[in-house]
């Protein structure tokens, strides 16, 4: 993607400066953006790594669709999936399709394709988007705003840029930067990872089957975690062991063998990837529940993961992603215009949306009672509703 970055140090200043250009990020800066209010989006990367994250559940429809995506996302060639297979609380097989879901079926997705597209959704709708950019600093000013100052293009011959703005908005993911800066502290429920692995098809009709529940997300428990499994676009899969930080071999050596032993306890998916070779070694990244103690303050709110990571049981990280950031541009919205209560709102509504998931994780940890004395099974038995 082509950055569109000014050449002067110094920059107008705007309504809203937004950390991080990922979906939640982006998905604020479209709706600012198409409610009248300048925005600058700085994105550290060029959306060019893999980033884990790809399912999405059907009514992930209804946010694609506010931020009037849909159709674009619907010819990035992103992989339908009907439903979701599960082996959880019992040995057989169960299944939940959305054939009968009102916001249709499923997706599995090509996450560089989504975020490039949410991204370009921003820059089309009027905020300007600053890749490859680096932050150096994000400073509160003493009457109001911001000063942030970064830099752009390659290391060592970067240009340096500042610019001041009334807000910010922290999508840093879960480091939640400037989140941390302001005081807030990370509430950790868990420590869950995911050691995870992407696959190729050995041969190209391997990446098209035949047989519908291929494409389904697949879940399957076992004695320490649990694995999840889906079937991505351009012939690839992607399958990831979850478990708690500690279980895990502490040497990187060590991770290929520990994934293929965990492997070979499952009884769904080690066959549903016979056809498929493992690229790399596995690498594992964060997966566990947490929130920060606060989303907003004066000046700044958090969204996505920044303000609160899922579980990827729950399948619901993208989605509220997605609707984070869109109940935070409409919240910065309102107080731009005048709303004192927005920033407030925003933060209750946010406390609420974690209470909800919490209950329901736990409800879902619940039903599996196969393995008793597992320390993995017993941590989550213990935490309470």
């Amino acid at each position: 993607m082509n950055a569109s970055l000014d050449h002067h140090i110094v920059w107008p200043e705007c309504d809203v400066v937004v950390l991080g250009g990922g979906p939640a990020g982006a998905a604020a800066a479209i709706t600012l953006a198409r409610s009248g209010r300048s925005v600058v989006v700085i994105e550290k990367s060029h959306y060019e790594q893999p980033r884990i994250g790809e399912t999405l559940p059907p009514a992930a429809r209804l946010s694609l669709a506010g931020l009037a995506v849909w159709e674009q996302f619907l010819a990035a060639g992103h992989r339908p999936s009907p439903g979701v297979l599960s082996v959880w609380g019992e040995d057989e097989l169960y299944e939940t399709h959305f054939l009968f879901n009102p916001y249709g079926q499923g997706w599995h997705l090509d996450r560089q394709r989504f975020d490039m597209m949410l991204a370009q959704a921003a820059q089309q709708a009027g905020a300007r988007l600053c890749c490859g950019a680096q932050v150096g600093s994000c400073l509160p000013l003493a009457a109001a705003g911001w000063q942030v100052e970064f830099t752009s293009g390659f290391t060592g011959r970067g240009r340096c840029h500042q610019l001041h703005a009334t807000f910010v908005i922290d999508a840093t993911g879960r480091a939640a930067v400037l989140a941390r800066q302001q005081g807030t502290k990370r509430l950790n429920t868990d420590r869950l990872v995911g050691l995870a692995g992407v696959l190729a098809a050995r041969a190209r009709e391997s990446a098209c089957p035949e047989n519908a529940c291929d494409a389904c997300t697949l879940v399957e428990a076992c004695a320490d975690g649990w694995w999840y499994s889906a079937l991505l676009p351009r012939a690839r899969l992607m399958a990831v062991y979850m478990t708690d930080a500690d279980l895990l071999p502490r040497h990187r050596g060590l991770w290929r063998a520990f994934w293929h032993a965990r492997l070979q306890q499952t009884t769904h998916t080690q066959p549903r990837l016979h056809a498929f070779d493992l690229q790399a070694v596995p690498r594992v990244v964060a997966a566990n529940s947490s929130r920060l103690d606060g989303v907003s303050g004066r000046g700044w709110l958090a969204v996505g993961d920044a303000a609160m990571a899922f579980d990827p049981l729950s399948s619901q990280g993208l989605m509220h992603a997605l609707a984070s950031g869109m109940r935070a541009g409409k919240a910065l919205n309102g107080r731009l215009a005048g709303e004192a209560a927005a920033m407030g709102k925003y933060d209750r509504r946010a406390n609420e949306v974690f209470r909800d998931y919490s209950r329901l994780r736990a409800v879902y940890y619940g039903r599996e009672q196969r393995w008793p004395q597992s320390v993995f099974w017993r941590r989550r038995h213990a935490v309470a509703v």
